[in-house]
């Protein structure tokens, strides 16, 4: 990366699962808490850009949660200091056709993100503790999926999880029809996670909306990511960087490949800054 680009930088804009952390696992480099506050001391602001809940990301960025801002839900909610700022809902009733249209087993480990919390079935409750045990989620149980979901939930996005190919657990037939749909986008969120959002809010929108409101212009951003669910960050802006593991179609459209998550990739950027 030239020192003259880098120079330029106001904002880093990071995916976290695949990106900052192994897929499927916790725990982040705590030199990352260093480089953040290094960076905000130089003017340089750190934002999460993730697929997860704001409850599910705060855990892994407890010591730093008032030095960084982030996007939750695919670019559904933006968070700074513990305020929500900006969110965006699902209409109940399309939340619920989604649901009906999944195959029982998928069904069974969906969670739903809403204001104030998530939703899964309670039927499935080794996926209920993995939410709460593992991604430290408050998780409302339904007696029955979807018809327990309350009118006024305000579902940002949904969640598939399957333990070896989630894109392939969902299948093309649900994919196909609800990309389709006026609203809503399905795609991949990484190897273990599917993700349902909103087709005009992705995180790409997010950090437009994050550029708008601290007057930062697209050159003065970098944006790392390494998935389907980042291509609408990762085209926003000219200074894009695919994490060394990411997909190959991540990687078509970056202008930079970083080294992969396993070796801190975007730690060695940040000490570039």
């Amino acid at each position: 990366m030239e020192k003259e680009m880098l120079s330029k930088i106001k904002l880093v804009c990071s995916d976290v699962d695949g990106t900052l952390v192994e897929e499927g696992k916790g725990g982040l480099n705590p030199e990352y808490y260093d480089e953040i506050r290094r960076l905000k001391e130089k003017g340089i602001m750190f934002a999460v850009v993730s697929g997860r809940s704001y409850a599910a990301s705060k855990p892994l960025f407890a010591s730093v949660l008032k030095d960084i801002i982030f996007i939750n839900d695919n670019g559904a909610s933006l968070t700074y200091q513990g305020k929500v700022i900006k969110a965006h809902t699902i209409p109940v009733e399309v939340v619920k056709e989604m649901i009906r249209d999944l195959k029982d087993e998928i069904k069974e480990v969906t969670y739903l993100s809403a204001l104030g919390g998530s939703y899964a079935w309670k039927k499935d409750q080794e996926f209920c503790r993995i939410l709460r045990e593992d991604f430290h989620l408050k998780v409302t149980e339904l007696e029955e999926m979807p018809d327990s979901l309350p009118e006024d939930a305000g579902i940002m996005s949904l969640g598939m999880y399957d333990p070896v190919d989630a894109e392939a657990a969902v299948g093309t037939e649900f994919v196909d029809k609800w990309n389709q749909h006026p609203l809503i986008k399905a795609v991949p969120g990484g190897q273990y996670w599917f993700n349902v959002m909103q087709k005009n809010i992705d995180k790409g929108v997010a950090l437009q909306e994050l550029m708008e409101m601290y007057n930062i212009k697209p050159e003065e951003v970098l944006a790392i990511g390494d998935n389907m669910n980042d291509m609408g960050m990762l085209t926003r802006v000219p200074n894009s960087v695919a994490i060394g593991n990411a997909r190959e179609e991540v990687k078509a459209v970056c202008k930079y490949v970083a080294d992969t998550n396993v070796n801190d990739g975007v730690l060695q950027i940040l000490k570039k800054l």
